[in-house]
């Protein structure tokens, strides 16, 4: 255990000041937080003594429901309410998942979600990176595990196509490995579609879903959508985590879906982000033309290559007060990139100007 690290965005995020500017976390713009709605939701709630009290581990009844119904309808993915587990935020659905069900070889996308890659490595899982199916064909046998993300994936914002899915879907069938699909942006498409995910295909799955991106992260309730023989078995490390998360919390999100259209909220962001998106994009190709990307359809991040070592640059950054994430520490061996991630959501349009202007400065020096 002694060789783990803290993962380097959370310490970031703990570097940084008032003075920073980050496009180094996931942070969801909390501007758009529905803020009075949120409000009124938690003030009906604590009308009621039981938005305090102890809750069922599965979580809250009424609420998973909800979720259902957005497999149901926007994913074309029927689902019930007894497929769905809630838990305390995404990030401890890889944990309850793999103290479960991961016992031989784990698959994860070069590179891959650093939130992910800390949970699997504090639990020793042995991990195995890939970059694309050709090279995962001959790799992956029963019992396996693979973690996906189909939609706008973190780091790299890449959004698989259909042929993509079912290529997918097809190698699962085959090896009779498990999936864990983590959904986190799946409702962020700028052009407001929504893709069935590869689990939606694929029996032996989980999807993992979170209100973090499209309500609020403070409240800390995600969810895993899997099968209810896999919910029973996920209950026993569930209860020995947190017994379950917050009630409040819950009935808090639960009353929010009631009074408010989620999905008009959710375009509202879109919209924004894509605006976001748009303006970063065009400081970049103004200010740092050697900095090679491809524009995201969704999500939060834009993701390319310099033409030098980018955690070398990152740290030159963050000595001039601008932060950003180099693709090294997405790697399970932490390899050396010229790639990075910037994330857009969170800094006004003046900073996201000013912060690459630095970045070019920093370049322009060497």
């Amino acid at each position: 255990m002694s060789n783990l690290k803290r993962s380097y965005i959370r310490e970031i995020l703990d570097a940084t000041n008032e003075d920073t500017i980050s496009f180094a976390g996931g942070l969801p713009n909390e501007k758009l937080f529905p803020l009075k709605q949120i409000k009124k939701a938690t003030n009906k709630v604590l009308k009621k003594v039981d938005a305090l009290q102890y809750s069922k581990s599965i979580g809250d009844e009424a609420l998973r429901k909800k979720i259902a119904k957005i497999y149901t309808q926007k994913f074309d993915f029927p689902t019930q309410a007894d497929e769905i587990l809630i838990t305390t935020g995404s990030q401890q659905s890889f944990d309850i998942i793999s103290k479960t069900f991961i016992h031989k070889e784990l698959f994860v996308q070069k590179p891959t979600y650093i939130g992910a890659l800390g949970a699997f490595k504090i639990l020793n899982k042995s991990l195995n990176d890939f970059t694309d199916t050709q090279n995962l064909k001959d790799k992956l046998s029963e019992d396996d595990t693979l973690y996906l993300m189909s939609d706008f994936s973190n780091p790299t914002s890449k959004c698989m196509s259909l042929k993509e899915r079912l290529i997918f879907a097809s190698l699962l069938k085959q090896s009779d490995a498990y999936l864990i699909e983590d959904g986190a942006y799946g409702l962020l498409s700028f052009n407001g579609k929504t893709r069935k995910p590869i689990a939606s295909l694929y029996e032996k799955s989980f999807h993992l879903g979170s209100f973090s991106k499209i309500v609020a992260p403070g409240l800390r309730v995600g969810w895993i959508r899997t099968s209810k023989e896999n919910i029973e078995k996920l209950l026993i490390a569930k209860e020995s985590l947190d017994l379950h998360t917050s009630t409040l919390s819950q009935m808090i999100i639960n009353q929010y879906l009631e009074d408010n259209d989620l999905f008009e909220h959710i375009k509202l962001i879109r919209k924004e982000y894509k605006s976001k998106m748009n303006y970063m994009a065009k400081c970049m190709e103004e200010y740092l033309p050697s900095f090679k990307f491809e524009k995201p359809k969704g999500g939060m991040f834009i993701y390319g290559k310099f033409e030098e070592d980018s955690l070398e640059l990152a740290k030159k950054a963050l000595e001039k007060n601008v932060a950003f994430v180099p693709s090294c520490v997405f790697d399970i061996n932490e390899e050396k990139s010229t790639h990075a991630r910037f994330n857009f959501t969170n800094s006004s349009k003046s900073q996201m100007k000013a912060g690459i202007k630095t970045i070019a400065k920093i370049l322009n020096k060497d």
